[in-house]
């Protein structure tokens, strides 16, 4: 299959600890709503023109096109959601993510493991 990313199965992902580690890797790089934009586009979209493949739980490819992170955001560009998450970081979720931010959780998984730092729920 060549270079790919396994993505996490959904139900990790969408899980409160998933969250809170993600809003404290989010922290920790200090990632600004558009430096979060900037991070997302430039590591999903080098890794699949340079002929990386992206796959679910499942094994399936996921679609990449050039607007996959204003995709994953519901084209709400202001990126809110980055600045939302971050709270999690001192304190845990009382429930995971919904479901409508799956594609979304996707994104940031793959990018941390093309990065070579995984996101690993504690």
């Amino acid at each position: 299959m060549g270079n790919f990313v396994k993505l996490e199965c959904a139900a990790v992902l969408l899980s409160a600890e998933f969250k809170q580690t993600l809003a404290k890797r989010l922290v920790e790089d200090e990632l600004s709503r558009m430096g979060s934009f900037i991070f997302l586009m430039s590591r999903i979209l080098d890794f699949v023109e340079r002929g990386g493949k992206i796959v679910n739980e499942y094994g399936a490819a996921i679609y990449i096109h050039p607007d996959i992170v204003e995709e994953a955001y519901a084209y709400e560009l202001s990126f809110s959601w980055t600045t939302d998450i971050k709270v999690f970081a001192k304190r845990k979720p009382r429930r995971g993510s919904r479901g409508s931010h799956l594609l979304r959780l996707q994104l940031w998984d793959a990018a941390y493991k093309i990065e070579g730092r995984p996101i690993t729920a504690e």
